[in-house]
């Protein structure tokens, strides 16, 4: 008495369940809250920019002459690493240090676009790389007077790398790291 009872019960939850016009979920992303861009002036020993109010610098160790620090963004895990060496007859070196940097990671990237850096009127000149594709770092940069200073970025989101699902945080960044050159006044 018992079995098919409960075989019947089951056939009419099947049955209830059942929609005609059934549509799978899509798979979704990650849905984030970003702040206002907002930015404050800072003076560091190498020149003045603005950067984000809501990402910290903390000053790292560095070699004696040369500036290291980060700017970080904790609630998403995001941290630009910047640092900045003066020009003792080695732009060369240090620029194409930079290059080697990014194109490092051509075995995972999709793409690398360059994005030319070049204002003669405050004499900052440079690249900023994007690169696309699942790579460790989606944007890196330097910038130079060519004479004196020479200032380098890294960005990193400290997790595992898919550019789809964190594109917003990635537009973000380079909206963030765009305003930081173009603001940067040299010492």
């Amino acid at each position: 008495m018992f079995r098919p009872i409960a075989l019947l019960f089951v056939c009419v939850l099947t049955l209830a369940g059942c929609e005609e016009n059934y549509i799978p979920r899509p798979i979704g992303y990650l849905r984030f809250s970003l702040p206002e861009e907002q930015f404050q002036k800072i003076d560091l020993p190498f020149g003045s920019f603005e950067k984000p109010i809501y990402m910290p610098i903390v000053q790292k160790e560095s070699p004696k002459g040369e500036y290291w620090f980060d700017l970080s963004y904790p609630t998403y895990k995001l941290t630009l690493h910047c640092s900045y060496k003066p020009i003792n007859s080695n732009l060369f070196q240090l620029s194409e240090d930079a290059h080697y940097m990014a194109f490092k990671h051509t075995v995972k990237a999709t793409a690398i676009d360059e994005i030319p850096i070049n204002d003669s009127k405050r004499k900052v000149f440079g690249i900023l790389y994007r690169l696309r594709g699942n790579v460790a770092t989606n944007l890196q940069f330097y910038v130079t007077d060519s004479t004196r200073h020479f200032f380098r970025g890294t960005f990193y989101i400290h997790g595992r790398p898919n550019e789809d699902s964190l594109m917003p945080l990635i537009d973000f960044a380079q909206r963030n790291i765009t305003h930081i050159i173009n603001t940067l006044e040299w010492k």
